[in-house]
């Protein structure tokens, strides 16, 4: 074996780590967690920032409103501010809101727009499945059929083909509505380029970064994206059930939202309330009611730790993990039938890796289990490999590390487990 491959080699790779600093802030499991894409765990800034929040109804009851730390009337803007600098937007243009599947239909319902020849919503055919529930949602809301009027590109191949995703542009296309990070195989779509080329033929496009807000680095306003939604309890570790982000560039302002409520109304005249709705101006008028307050205030630390991380520097930990554990894949995962899904190419990828493996079945329970090989589980994943079947779609591992929380070493001692639980007993 390469020394590069090492557990040594590893180790010191984690003393070279300007951000190994943080595991110790993170409540962590005894075992290995790889689920940074599903539920980041809790930090102490978070577990701080709710205990506040908490205090502060406790202590200020209705007051609190206007008297917090942060007074609650502003918390989902100030929060949302936080933001900023990891997804590239500028003043106005995000709030912390709703649930990333009820900003698909706020979004859907004011930038969907059928008109004439032009009916048709583009997404990708790995689209996540609560995102085309709510895009079938809303076609079916204009009147019309998703059989008909949704169009899934990208070609045939397990990944998607940007230029297929271009060609699917027709002049028949309303919206185009993709993922960023594709939450099945790890492909990171290149943005810039899609909404640019979206652009060019007078489609509005936006996109969903659940997998990718807090491990890699957007420049949504720059690149001019019409709309982005995205969860802030992946990555972002905001804890299960926080609020949503949703993201309205600047040049949609004027957009009128479909799906209104009292809390988005112009905030120096919102407790008057007022019979005609007015909405703020940017992101903040798309909010419904009174905002989750308690739901955001562990979002609150998380975010404190990611911008002094710095997200350059997530970006280039997590590149240089998700690289360490592809090679450690080829070296000891390969030999017994072991894909990898996930493009190799630095650009190409997200935070996760996606490997294919006839017994991926076996290695997720195992995963899960705290990588605890059992004789049942072992003789299992051993029946599946003496077949010689070839995993196919269905036969996908994903696994997902934390730059903040996951060491060199970890991504070392995860490929060794899967080793150990494939390799022949004999």
């Amino acid at each position: 074996m390469e020394k590069k491959l090492t557990l040594e080699y590893a180790r010191e790779l984690d003393k070279k780590d300007v951000l190994a600093r943080y595991k110790e802030e993170f409540y962590l499991p005894s075992y290995l967690y790889y689920e940074a894409n599903g539920l980041g765990p809790m930090s102490r800034r978070s577990e701080a920032t709710l205990l506040r929040v908490a205090s502060e109804w406790k202590e200020q009851l209705v007051a609190g409103w206007f008297s917090g730390k942060i007074p609650w009337f502003y918390y989902p803007e100030r929060i949302a501010d936080m933001e900023r600098d990891l997804v590239g937007a500028v003043d106005k243009e995000l709030i912390i809101n709703g649930t990333t599947t009820t900003n698909i239909h706020c979004v859907l319902a004011s930038f969907y727009r059928p008109q004439g020849k032009r009916t048709k919503i583009l997404c990708d055919r790995q689209i996540f499945s609560s995102d085309k529930y709510a895009v079938d949602g809303q076609i079916r809301l204009k009147g019309m059929d998703p059989e008909a009027e949704l169009i899934l590109g990208g070609g045939e191949e397990l990944l998607l083909d940007e230029e297929k995703i271009v060609e699917a542009m027709t002049p028949e296309v309303a919206l185009v509505f993709l993922g960023s990070v594709i939450h099945s195989t790890g492909q990171l779509l290149d943005m810039e380029y899609l909404t640019e080329e979206a652009h060019k033929r007078g489609i509005p496009i936006g996109f969903d970064l659940s997998h990718s807000a807090g491990v890699v680095p957007h420049k949504l306003h720059d690149w001019k994206v019409d709309f982005a939604v995205w969860c802030n309890y992946k990555y972002l570790n905001g804890g299960l059930g926080c609020p949503a982000t949703l993201f309205i560039h600047e040049s949609n302002f004027s957009v009128y939202p479909a799906m209104p409520g009292w809390h988005g109304y112009k905030k120096s005249l919102q407790f008057k309330k007022l019979p005609e709705f007015e909405p703020e101006t940017g992101a903040g008028g798309w909010q419904h009611g009174s905002p989750m307050i308690l739901n955001i205030a562990p979002l609150e630390g998380a975010l404190e730790m990611i911008q002094e991380a710095g997200i350059d520097k997530i970006r280039r930990k997590s590149l240089e993990m998700t690289g360490f554990f592809m090679e450690l894949v080829k070296e000891k995962l390969m030999p017994l039938g072991a894909q990898i899904i996930t493009p190799e190419e630095a650009k190409r990828r997200g935070g996760h890796v996606t490997i294919a493996h006839i017994a991926s079945e076996e290695m997720t329970e195992f995963l899960d289990s705290g990588s605890h090989i059992t004789k049942e589980l072992k003789e299992a994943a051993e029946k599946k490999i003496k077949s010689e079947k070839r995993p196919d779609a269905s036969n996908q591992v994903r696994i997902a590390f934390s730059p903040l929380f996951t060491s060199f070493a970890d991504v070392w001692q995860t490929a060794e487990n899967l080793y150990g639980l494939l390799k022949n007993k004999d």
